[in-house]
């Protein structure tokens, strides 16, 4: 912090392939860091990255210093279809799933980890990104949040990919994450916490913990005052003292849904129609949306003019399981009429100017 005023946290939502939404606004914000800098990457003007379900993909992908935004936003485009297929194969999907008492999630998650694995490499662990990164999800067998940290010890070793995958298990749309990484099933052990039959703590999505991790970025940075990261690796970060002051986020939304729920569907909707896909699972978007929102109230409330937060709000339905083209390419055009408005421009001006 001895050569910027600020202790700069970057922080990315969950939002499934709307993930591509934050991608064209990071791009934006690359681009003009890039007129003052181009030798610096982006990821040189932040400390901490923290992100959630799609956003731990863009975290955790910037964080290995291997992509830039661009690149990031090109690897959505390209491999979305992959993540989120076509309805034929979902449907035959499904049916070669189906038993007897039992419902199966809408993907069968097998296209997400192949994106991960080669995007991010199989045996790429945390510890390796470049950042200390921060990255949420959720352990249904003992009813707790996770919230892995690579400046922790037992989470160290862990394959990126498998945080990412852990951290992007959508109930109803892809299947939990069963988390068999030895370091971290002792640590759980060690704190007392019960491991399955099975030697595997079966994980979901984050966006249940935090869809904006932003604070749980701010709370750790925070905690170093008195508790610094266990791994030496990070010890240059923790050469001063940071306060609430200090502190600047940037954090990137995926867009607040406008596909408005009536009266009439908020008191007749049953699980059919909350969890139906057709509607783009509005049960999960309600409680995204939700937890979103009340992470940014709290930031700004603490952080006052240093918390940036993008978040277009969308005037038709753009799904957040759906990579069809159209979807995709009416997301990038909304973002980029957000990003024009006079004052979202300005916006970015003012962070690039305290990043700087």
């Amino acid at each position: 912090m001895a050569n910027n005023k600020y202790y700069r946290i970057l922080s990315f939502d969950g939002g499934g392939i709307r993930g591509l939404i934050s991608t064209v606004m990071l791009e934006r914000l690359e681009q003009k860091l890039k007129q003052h800098n181009s030798d610096k990457r982006l990821i040189d003007y932040f400390d901490i990255i923290a992100g959630t379900s799609t956003g731990s993909l863009i975290a955790c992908a910037l964080a290995t210093n291997r992509f830039n935004a661009s690149e990031i936003k090109s690897l959505y485009i390209r491999r979305g279809i992959e993540i989120f297929p076509r309805l034929n194969y979902v449907l035959a999907s499904l049916l070669s799933r189906i038993r007897i008492g039992f419902g199966q999630p809408i993907y069968d998650g097998k296209g997400l980890e192949k994106v991960l694995k080669e995007e991010l490499g199989e045996t790429f662990t945390f510890v390796d990104l470049a950042k200390p990164t921060i990255v949420t999800s959720y352990d249904t067998y003992n009813r707790q949040a996770v919230v892995f940290k690579n400046t922790k010890t037992e989470f160290e070793k862990i394959p990126v990919w498998e945080i990412c995958r852990s951290s992007a298990a959508a109930p109803v749309a892809f299947p939990g994450h069963k988390m068999m990484n030895q370091g971290f099933l002792q640590y759980l052990k060690a704190k007392g916490f019960d491991i399955p039959p099975e030697g595997a703590i079966p994980l979901i999505d984050g966006g249940v913990v935090a869809n904006d991790p932003a604070l749980c970025a701010i709370a750790e940075r925070l905690r170093w005052n008195s508790a610094p990261p266990t791994n030496p690796k990070w010890n240059a970060l923790v050469e001063e003292k940071v306060n609430l002051e200090n502190i600047l986020v940037a954090s990137f939304g995926t867009g607040h849904n406008l596909n408005r729920i009536g009266i009439t569907e908020a008191r007749e909707w049953g699980l059919l129609q909350w969890a139906s896909p057709l509607r783009g699972i509005p049960l999960l978007d309600v409680l995204f949306d939700g937890s979103s929102d009340a992470v940014s109230y709290i930031a700004e409330e603490i952080l006052d003019s240093r918390h940036f937060r993008f978040q277009p709000r969308l005037d038709q339905d753009l799904p957040a399981f759906s990579a069809n083209p159209g979807n995709m390419a009416a997301m990038q055009q909304v973002t980029e009429t957000f990003l024009n408005q006079q004052e979202i421009d300005n916006k970015l001006n003012q962070l690039v100017n305290m990043l700087v």
